[in-house]
């Protein structure tokens, strides 16, 4: 289950971004850094999306992760069903990271170039923007709505239905409050898309739907099998990562072979359905789960069906 295969790394939006700039001005590349301060300085910029994926690419190179889960397991993560859930229904382990996947894995017969993800607490917003903006001498002030609730998952994807990445970049994302993330697990469907953003058209939304599902059934897993996330480059990941990260810190996620449900569940027929049973008895969050929030705790479970 562990061959080793090559991984799509998550590339920078901020370069493609600034460049794709470049391109439609006729600037040599030599101008990148002055193109990007411009932006750094547009209202309109960062106060859109394409903003926040300055922000949040910033706080990743300084103090994000790159999760590459093994091949089998990620494939293994889109077949698990999601059962119903109550309350805060969703943990995960870094503040700033991307997803690298592996090559042969689609998402609505596509293939993901990576996806960024983001687990912020929202007291938080306005100081990460404060900090990126003076990094560069912005003279603009972002103001951070107030009344923001506890927690934000945002995730964000390079669009894999842009014909021309290169001259008109352009992000899908989806923002989420632990409230609407209770309400897209049960439902399975994209209710609300985030702020300042494009309306995607059906396929978009097909797709980031797809990748939200993904990342939440990874979610569970961490949830339910700690020990598999583990810092370190991975056996199993054939390429180098581009762009130069050599010095971001990986983490590996690997199935637990020593859990025999687990390993039943990736090797059985269709007709045995596995699932996350969302652990919400208070018993389940003592000792070293207390500081867990209640509800984010998850368990493999088999249920069979005769169809």
């Amino acid at each position: 289950m562990s061959a080793a295969s090559t991984y799509r790394h998550y590339p920078s939006f901020t370069r493609r971004f600034t460049r794709s700039i470049l391109k439609q001005v006729g600037l040599p590349k030599k101008h990148e850094k002055e193109v990007f301060l411009d932006l750094v300085e547009d209202p309109r910029t960062m106060t859109s999306i394409n903003g926040e994926a300055l922000v949040l690419e910033y706080w990743h190179e300084r103090q994000g992760r790159i999760i590459v889960p093994e091949p089998s397991l990620s494939a293994w993560l889109q077949q698990v069903s999601l059962s119903k859930v109550q309350g805060d229904s969703f943990a995960w382990p870094y503040e700033f990271s991307t997803i690298s996947l592996p090559t042969a894995q689609l998402f609505e017969g596509y293939t993901i170039e990576g996806v960024m993800v983001s687990w912020m607490q929202a007291s938080s917003l306005q100081q990460r923007y404060d900090d990126f903006l003076r990094q560069y001498g912005s003279s603009f002030q972002m103001e951070v709505p107030a009344s923001q609730p506890e927690q934000w998952l945002t995730i964000s994807i390079h669009n894999p239905l842009e014909p021309q990445s290169t001259l008109n970049p352009s992000l899908l994302r989806a923002a989420f409050t632990p409230e609407q993330l209770t309400d897209f697990i049960n439902r399975e469907a994209m209710k609300t898309v985030g702020l300042s953003g494009m309306s995607m058209n059906a396929d978009e939304q097909r797709i980031l739907n797809a990748v939200i599902r993904y990342v939440v059934s990874l979610g569970m897993y961490l949830s339910a099998y700690p020990e598999s996330l583990n810092s370190g480059v991975p056996s199993y990941m054939k390429n180098k990562h581009p762009s130069g990260k050599g010095g971001m810190p990986f983490a590996q996620v690997e199935y637990d072979r020593h859990d025999r449900e687990l390993v039943a569940a990736m090797v059985s027929p269709h007709s045995v359905s596995p699932y996350w049973r969302q652990l919400r008895d208070e018993r389940f969050y003592r000792g070293k789960w207390k500081s867990h929030r209640r509800g984010s705790r998850y368990q493999l479970a088999r249920k069979t069906s005769y169809f």
